[in-house]
């Protein structure tokens, strides 16, 4: 009732949370098994505004904190502002703001009202902003609206942890809501309750808590137009996201609209002539309905799905029809598999874009359809959705689909949620049969090499007799949808190991290799005449005799020790091998090196050099990452025959390694995590000879460079959450050889600055043949009895090509700096390092 004799208006309002009963006429008091009371009663005297809301002519400024109200809702055309800090706290049955038609009212600050209280009330032709914040007590509103033409918007944030309270409410025809903030009402509430209304949400409304029951994320009465491109939940049990409780409503979702309690429904329909077009998600809770309407309130409805329903329906009205472009499904693990989860009075269609997902289990239970009317139209892909278990070789499912009416179209294709089923249909007359076929898991058409061999170990233990933990494991992993999760279980990140240990042991040799280089292009500091040092005594002996070696020095001017420090640092990516199912690595390495070498005589150079490096791999697509702590030794010698030279070194380095897995797809995710110790012994043999071409030489050489990794066994130690987990795997004891050859040529330049400074620019270039690329390990898991499996993980490239760039500058005959940078680049990828060192000479 309403009334405008006077200063005092009053309105009393009734209306249901769900499953509400609408009456044939627009009536504003409703029947239901549960009723939200949103009954106020309010008398305000007029007067002038208090202190706090302060009027000037037709605008009204609200700047600072009142337990008064404004207006006496008989106000027009007034523009109201609660400013940014200000507060209205208003108590039980009151109203924060009151006022009839034309105005406007914005909220910057903080409305809170008490029991059976609106914060903003009005009649026609208003416009109502919340930027701020409003609290509300018991059976109270935020923005209520009865009339027409108005537009409440939340921009801000709406609360309560009180019953029967009501975020927005528009009771007439032209009105419009906008929620683009946050309404969140923990009790039993409505979002928003309309009749009549344009609403659009691209926000949050939350209504109802886990111990709360009922209320309605969003209320429908008659003729209202809904666009959700937002988020509306209904957390209580037996919610409702969006109750469409009267006739010729339409709601269009391209956002999410949930009931997460028990019984909760997504949408439920319980009258006539409504349009549900689904275009993002619409849940249901635990034993409850995605969709629902009840046969004897509701007919005539159309639902359209082209995003997901997912949760039970039950469109049981009369002429009520729903067509399927998009996914139905069910994914509440509490919901029970159940003939007839999904039912259509009428009509059901499936579109070419359609997918209709029955879960099966290896028990023979399903989800099914059941369709009374005389309209069956299918297409698009029937999905069976595989729950864990242990499956025999073929499981049949009676009657997935039953109808009265003939079935005289079938679906376009038949699927499984596993890659380890095959799934067909059996067409019968009134009904559809459905039938899983396992595959073994070494024998599914499309697998890799790697998948191959993981999936014929794990085959050798299957059975349908399992028990414990190795039935468990079996029964998830059936449940796999993709190959992918054979990847996952075999480990093979962790072989990334070996081509990060050859990597680090290669530039601890090249730290060695360039001091041996420096000797070689004649790069030692000059004496007072400027002339070269550290050449071959031996005069020309033809043309081709390198220029470098005609320029001797006197012997007595030759440095014997020399003493050098290097610092190193690299990147390294190689891709993995499609055909084989290794993924791509990639790893970083960074150390240093030192040591001493002597001159034996004018043409035989001995030395040795120890040092220490940290290597990091990682390969993501398998979610293994790992690090290699190494040490190393090394010895080197070169010795020249005139223009001709032959070097050699070799290197022992131990690694302390640690790698760490994330495993998915299986059960809970598991972290498995190894440590291991792993030994390296490497060597390199190089011949070349010099020719002099003026300030340039040109050396063409060839090399052969080996190295046997030995690792050691270990067993990973798996761990899901806190639990321990069942997903490690037990590595054996592995030897992996790496035979690289060289071929190629070395230009060095010599430039002499005077004073003992000599500059020796250099650029190498070789082709790189690697005889044994190939990186495998061989696993057994941990706590399932399979046999040992052997994977390939990615492997090094057989063919690349190698550029190092670089310059060595004697600052005198006492000491040098160098530095160069290296390139190898293949069809596999590519790495990179660098190297900087200090020598001394005596």
């Amino acid at each position: 009732m309403t009334s405008t004799n006077g200063a005092a208006r009053m309105t009393t309002m009734n209306l249901p949370v769900s499953r509400a009963k609408a009456r044939p006429e627009r009536s504003l008091t409703l029947a239901a098994p549960f009723v939200l009371s949103l009954t106020t009663v309010v008398a305000m005297p007029a007067g002038p505004a208090v202190a706090a809301c302060v009027q000037s002519g037709s605008t009204v400024t609200c700047s600072g904190a009142t337990n008064t109200g404004f207006g006496t809702g008989a106000e027009k055309n007034l523009a109201i502002t609660v400013q940014s800090g200000a507060s209205i706290d208003v108590g039980n049955a009151q109203k924060a703001i009151d006022v009839d038609s034309g105005n406007t009212a914005i909220n910057n600050g903080a409305i809170v009202v008490g029991n059976s209280s609106k914060g903003i009330k009005g009649i026609d032709n208003n416009v109502f902003t919340n930027n701020g914040t409003m609290i509300l007590g018991t059976s109270s509103t935020a923005m209520d609206v009865a009339g027409q033409n108005n537009i409440l918007t939340n921009a801000g944030t709406i609360s309560s942890t009180a019953q029967s309270t009501t975020g927005l409410l528009l009771i007439g025809a032209g009105n419009t809501a906008i929620n683009s903030g946050t309404i969140s009402l923990s009790g039993t509430a409505y979002g928003i309750a309309a009749d009549g209304a344009t609403i659009l949400n691209s926000g949050t409304i939350t209504v109802g808590s886990s111990t709360g029951a009922n209320g309605a994320g969003v209320f429908l009465l008659y003729s209202n137009a809904l666009t959700n491109t937002g988020t509306i939940t209904a957390a209580g049990a037996n919610g409702v996201g969006v109750s469409i409780s009267g006739a010729g409503n339409t709601v269009t979702n391209s956002g999410l609209i949930a009931a997460t309690g028990a019984d909760g429904l997504g949408v439920v329909i319980d009258s006539q002539n409504n349009t549900v077009v689904n275009n993002g998600t619409v849940r249901g809770g635990t034993d409850g309905y995605s969709l629902r309407s009840f046969a004897f309130l509701a007919s005539g409805n159309s639902v359209t799905n082209n995003g997901t329903l997912d949760g039970r329906i039950e469109l049981m009205g009369s002429g009520d029809s729903l067509i399927n472009a998009g996914l139905i499904t069910i994914t509440d693990p509490g919901t029970a598999l159940a003939v007839g989860n999904f039912g259509f009075s009428t009509s059901f269609t499936q579109t070419a874009q359609g997918t209709l997902a029955l879960r099966v289990d290896n028990t023979g239970l399903h989800d099914s359809v059941w369709v009374g009317g005389t309209q069956v139209n299918l297409n698009g892909t029937l999905r069976a959705v595989v729950q864990a278990g242990l499956y025999g070789t073929t499981t049949t499912y009676k009657d997935v689909l039953a109808t009265s009416a003939s079935v005289n179209s079938r679906f376009a294709t038949v699927t499984s949620s596993s890659a380890f089923f095959n799934a067909a249909a059996t067409y019968n007359a009134n009904s559809i049969d459905l039938i899983l076929t396992r595959q073994g898991f070494g024998a599914v058409a499309g697998e890799t090499q790697n998948q191959r061999a993981i999936g014929n170990a794990l085959e050798a233990g299957y059975s349908t007799a399992l028990t414990g933990a190795t039935a468990t494991f079996y029964a998830q992993l059936l449940q796999a949808g993709s190959l992918r999760v054979l990847d996952q279980l075999s480990g093979e990140g962790t072989s990334g190991t070996q081509n990060t240990a050859f990597n680090s042991g290669v530039l601890f040799g090249q730290t060695m290799e360039g001091q041996m280089e420096a000797w070689r292009a004649g790069n030692r500091g000059g004496g007072a005449s400027d002339a070269a040092l550290g050449y071959a005594a031996e005069q020309p002996r033809g043309p081709a005799a390198s220029a470098f070696a005609a320029l001797k020095a006197p012997a007595m001017a030759q440095p014997r020790w020399n003493a050098w420090a290097a610092g190193f640092g690299a990147g390294q990516q190689l891709a993995g091998d499609a055909s084989l199912g290794s993924a791509s690595l990639s790893n970083r390495a960074a150390g240093g090196a030192m040591g001493v070498d002597y001159l034996v005589n004018p043409d035989l150079l001995l030395g040795m050099a120890a040092g220490g490096s940290c290597a990091t791999f990682s390969v993501d697509d398998r979610a293994t990452s790992g690090r290699l702590e190494g040490g190393h030794v090394g010895a080197y010698a070169m010795q020249r025959f005139g223009a001709n030279y032959l070097s050699a070194q070799i290197a022992y380095s131990h690694f302390s390694n640690t790698t760490t897995r994330t495993i998915t797809g299986v059960g809970t995710t598991e972290t498995a995590q190894g440590s291991f110790g792993s030994d390296q012994l490497g060597g390199r043999l190089e011949i070349g000879r010099s020719f002099d071409f003026g300030i340039t030489a040109v050396t063409p050489f060839a090399a052969i460079q080996a190295a046997r990794l030995w690792q050691g066994a270990y067993t990973e130690a798996s761990t899901a959450g806190a639990a321990p987990g069942v997903l490690g795997l037990s590595y054996a004891a592995q030897s992996v050889t790496s035979l690289p050859t060289f071929l190629g040529a070395k230009f060095d330049g010599r430039v002499a600055f005077g004073n003992g400074m000599v500059w020796s620019p250099f650029v190498h270039a070789a082709w790189v043949h690697e005889f044994r690329p190939s990186r495998t390990i061989t696993a057994s898991l941990v706590t399932v009895p399979v046999s040992a499996f052997t994977i390939a993980g990615a492997s090094a490239a057989s063919d690349s090509a190698r550029l190092d760039l670089g310059s060595r500058l004697a600052l005198n005959r006492w000491w040098e700096v160098s530095a160069r940078v290296t390139g190898e680049f293949s069809n596999l990828g590519q790495s990179y390092s660098g190297m900087g060192a200090l020598k001394a000479s005596w």
